[in-house]
């Protein structure tokens, strides 16, 4: 079976799924545009890097054209291809299904309207929600726009409830709706953990904030409800990556006498050994959050977690006092009664490993993949 993929650029949690489809289909993946290392900065990661694992290994890719004056897959106008270019490929590969990484920028539009307009089964897999609230203007706006895209889509394939829940409020159809969870290089990480020495004690609890110190994170919430915490001299906090207000929250955490440490950036390869196999629970206070592939990683391990109502995953992946706990967004007081629940039951030996594991293995690279090679074969199969 011929299968294209479109996506902007290689994503470390995507690539896993383009190998192992590989191995069981004639895929190529076609990539928009050609992320650098400052690119990676200036999408809020605050240092320039490259992922130190393999991104264009194990299956077929392609680049093309990006017309763009202002490259970038977070701006509409940062991808735009040449429309020859795209006919070209579809011509040479002739493809018997696509699967479409998202529809923006502008370059993903379009790849869509070539398949609608030659009548390629197409099928799209995003992770938007409808968690993220917006001007009435903009969102009647918005409702416009996805509703014109999304009709022009054959397949749909959701990657958790929040984001079925986005599909069915514009109007698809259950029948078009099919699962591929979101997961992360599962065999990975296990391995990862399973090679790193964690030893950890009940006198200090260890809570892990993981990703880019940016204002929609909301680092500071996470500050804050650990001042007010009944057991904040036991806390350390750890902080895992860089950003623009690394300086502020290393000023508030030294103001308010918070234990905190910082870690840095750390790459694929050193993460667990370095900084998840180091923590108790991992905190996501975001102000919005499409899912949290960082709960992937962390649960991988048997590791709970503490997420915000916003946060994608939520409905999926915590079940409240057993694999973790959700609060209000914004609400610090809520962060902070979550964060002494956990302390308390953990406290009493609870086992919250056992319960996490249980859960986050529905949400394996393997399972993944098959849902995607499960639908791609019933749809090409009722399409001849």
């Amino acid at each position: 079976m011929k299968v294209l993929i479109f996506a902007t650029h290689p994503i470390q949690y995507q690539v896993p799924i383009y190998q192992e489809l590989s191995k069981h289909l004639d895929l190529k993946v076609i990539y928009l545009l050609k992320q650098t290392k400052k690119g990676q900065a200036d999408a809020g990661f605050g240092v320039e890097f490259e992922w130190d694992i393999p991104l264009l290994e194990g299956y077929n890719h392609e680049y093309l054209t990006n017309l763009s004056k202002n490259p970038s897959s977070s701006a509409y106008d940062g991808i735009i291809l040449d429309k020859r270019e795209l006919k070209a490929i579809f011509l040479k590969e002739k493809p018997e299904a696509v699967i479409i990484h998202g529809w923006f920028p502008k370059g993903m539009k379009q790849v869509i309207n070539y398949t609608y307009q030659n009548n390629i089964p197409s099928f799209c897999r995003g992770d938007s929600t409808l968690l993220m609230t917006s001007h009435p203007l903009k969102r009647w706006l918005k409702e416009i726009y996805i509703r014109t895209i999304l009709r022009k889509i054959n397949f749909f394939l959701y990657v958790g409830e929040e984001n079925k829940k986005y599909y069915q409020h514009y109007g698809i159809s259950d029948a078009r709706l099919f699962p591929a969870l979101h997961c992360i290089n599962t065999p990975f990480f296990q391995h990862q953990f399973n090679q790193s020495e964690s030893i950890k004690t009940n006198q200090i609890i260890h809570i892990g904030f993981a990703g880019k110190f940016i204002d929609i994170k909301q680092p500071f919430i996470l500050l804050e409800a650990v001042n007010q915490s009944r057991f904040k001299n036991q806390i350390q906090l750890v902080f895992i990556g860089d950003g623009p207000l690394r300086s502020e929250i290393e000023h508030l955490s030294k103001k308010n006498n918070i234990n905190l440490s910082f870690l840095g950036f750390l790459n694929q390869s050193e993460i667990v050994a370095k900084g998840y196999s180091k923590i108790d629970i991992l905190a996501l206070p975001s102000k919005s959050e499409t899912w949290g592939l960082v709960v992937n990683e962390v649960m991988t391990g048997g590791i709970p977690c503490i997420v915000s109502d916003k946060v994608g995953c939520n409905l999926d992946l915590i079940e409240e006092g057993e694999t973790g706990y959700v609060f209000q967004v914004n609400n610090t007081t809520e962060l902070t009664t979550k964060i002494d629940l956990f302390i308390e039951k953990k406290l009493t030996n609870h086992d919250f490993k056992s319960a996490v594991l249980s859960k986050i293995a529905n949400y394996s690279l393997q399972n993944t993949v098959e849902g995607y090679l499960d639908v791609l074969k019933k749809i090409i199969k009722n399409s001849k």
